[in-house]
């Protein structure tokens, strides 16, 4: 497998309010999620529409492609055929996929939401809520999503792989997360025969010797998520501690990846600012982001989150890092 260089199209079919925070306040949205977000604006689907066109457009595909980035993860949500309350995004999804094609761009599709919420986070689709695990119609579905997706694009060149579900949370038991992965893996392998099939780690990178072991597989990979941003005890981190820090999983990365290919399938620059490091100062991103890079080096590959972050945000805006020297292409 050639290593993953990739970026994530995150923000465009699932609906993150910290991404894109004009959009919920001009409609005066309570809440952060896209549930929240159907349920309060009326005309949702128009504006959804619009959304989706111009927040990724043929134009960012194309500079992506001239970065030298090889893949584009996709998150998409399991509402993606307008189920329930949700709008239909398919045929957006279909729009983008045939334009990779044209230009030979790979891109993996990453189930971002699972019914019932697999984590409780906003990204979820439902924040504080986490019921995906305690009904097996919720991981039913789920694997329904995944199988019928899987047959739509089979066909296309640059389906280079299927991420099962995004983040399911560290406090649902490993074996539910397991069973579900095993048997998504066994319908997905009746419709895709080489395609990578991409499993989250849930929080838990170190625990996952005895499943990979066990069972035989066939093109798959663990993604693991690097964040300093979210931990209370990162809060006050000087980028001495950032840059330590990061490197520190260089050893575990490895380790793991002598089991099974590991990506990073997100990261970031962003960092809580404080009196150390003070509020998107370059040249601490950009030490940052050099030490993620290093610790990354033996991994199968690494996947920014995100390609673009509405308004602020600067650390998490992979566009602007790059065309600002603070991501340096040539290591990437």
């Amino acid at each position: 497998m050639d290593k993953i260089k990739a970026v994530n199209l995150g923000g465009w079919l699932v609906l993150e309010r910290w991404m894109n925070e004009e959009l919920f306040a001009r409609n005066h949205v309570k809440g952060n999620d896209e549930t929240c977000f159907v349920t309060q604006v009326e005309d949702f689907q128009s504006q959804l529409e619009e959304h989706w066109d111009t927040y990724i457009t043929n134009d960012d595909l194309d500079w992506i492609k001239a970065q030298g980035i090889n893949v584009v993860r996709i998150p998409f949500p399991w509402w993606i055929y307008g189920e329930n309350e949700y709008a239909r995004s398919i045929e957006k999804l279909d729009q983008i996929l045939l334009y990779l094609q044209e230009i030979d761009l790979d891109f993996m599709l990453d189930l971002h939401t699972a019914p019932g919420c697999q984590n409780g986070f906003d990204n979820g689709g439902i924040q504080n809520v986490l019921e995906w695990p305690n009904d097996q119609k919720n991981i039913d579905k789920t694997i329904e999503v995944l199988v019928n997706i899987s047959k739509r694009y089979k066909e296309n060149k640059n389906f280079h792989s299927i991420q099962l579900l995004n983040e399911p949370n560290i406090s649902i038991d490993l074996n539910i997360i397991q069973d579900f992965y095993l048997e998504a893996y066994k319908q997905i392998r009746q419709v895709l025969t080489d395609n990578y099939i991409v499993m989250h780690d849930g929080f838990r990178l170190d625990v996952w010797e005895e499943f990979f072991t066990t069972n035989s597989f066939h093109n798959v990979i663990l993604d693991t998520h690097m964040y300093q941003c979210f931990d209370q005890r990162e809060h006050k981190f000087t980028i001495e501690q950032h840059e330590k820090a990061a490197l520190s999983r260089a050893k575990r990365l490895k380790k793991v990846s002598a089991l099974v290919p590991v990506i990073v399938g997100e990261w970031s620059l962003g960092m809580r600012p404080n009196e150390h490091i003070g509020k998107d100062l370059p040249e601490n991103m950009k030490r940052y982001a050099d030490a993620q890079l290093k610790a990354m080096h033996d991994c199968a590959g690494h996947v920014f989150w995100s390609y673009k972050v509405r308004h602020t945000h600067h650390g998490w805006h992979f566009r602007r890092l790059v065309e600002e020297g603070i991501i340096d292409l040539k290591e990437y």
